[in-house]
This record gives structure tokens, sequence and C-alpha cells, in this order.
């Protein structure tokens, strides 16, 4: 994985496990950022690098406008049709509060919108190829 892998594994049964409605984890941008999601599949997982790469975007930028976020959410949903399973689109919402005049907050939005990778990419496509494939039988 080059820069920005990420592994899922399936875990002990024991072992102790949070509720999905609120994971904290520490943030490159803030101090933490809490991920909440129904429940953990590729769907959920989805909707939440659209939310959290527009999140990024909007605490990256703020700083280079002078603008210093008190409260910042964006949500993502989306569903699931067809067998196999495509997508229904995905919409997401922004709620925003900072020291700014909310026409320059929802500028910071629109051009923060226009740049988020993953929203991209998922417009327009990209790659997905399979790596190793390890079985054991």
């Amino acid at each position: 994985m080059a820069g920005y892998g990420i592994a899922i594994r399936m875990a002990e049964a024991q072992a102790p496990g949070v509720q999905p409605d609120g994971v904290i984890f520490a943030h490159h941008l803030t101090d933490r950022a809490q991920v909440s999601a129904e429940s953990l599949s590729g769907g959920h997982l989805r909707h939440l690098a659209v939310a959290g790469c527009l999140f990024n975007d909007i605490l990256r930028e703020a700083p280079n406008r002078g603008i210093t976020i008190t409260k910042l959410e964006v949500r993502a949903d989306g569903g699931f049709a067809g067998d196999p399973a495509t997508s229904t689109g995905i919409t997401y919402s922004v709620d925003l509060a900072a020291d700014a005049p909310d026409a320059e907050l929802r500028q910071l939005v629109a051009d923060c919108e226009r740049g988020a990778a993953i929203p991209h990419v998922l417009r327009h496509g990209t790659q997905v190829r399979s790596g190793e494939i390890r079985v054991h039988g």
C-alpha cells in the first residue's frame, strides 16, 4: 500500500469492542475527530471516505483564509440496489460554525467541494485492481 494503507481483519470474539455510534480518533488537523456509523460495511466506509475527505479539506483550508472553525460535521449517506449491488448515489451535508460571515463560510465549503479528491474520484472513476491474494486451506 502506498501512503494511505488501511487494513480490516477479524478480531477475537472476546476482544473489547466499541459501539459504532461514536469512535474518537486522533486527527492530524484537529485534536480529535469522532466517526459515527450504524455498522461497518463497504458502503459505510465509502460514505465515510466522502465525508472524511471534505471534513479534512475544510479543516485544512480554513486557517489559510484566517477562519477559526468552532464546529464542523460532515455527513454522507446513500443506498445500494440490484444484484450485484450498485450505488444509488451519495448525498452529503455540512454543518459548519466559525468566526467568519456566512458568505465566506459558504465560499470555503464550495471551494473545498470542488477540490475534494474522494468525491472527485467517485464522480470520475478510478482503477481498482487486485494485489496479492493469499489463501490458507
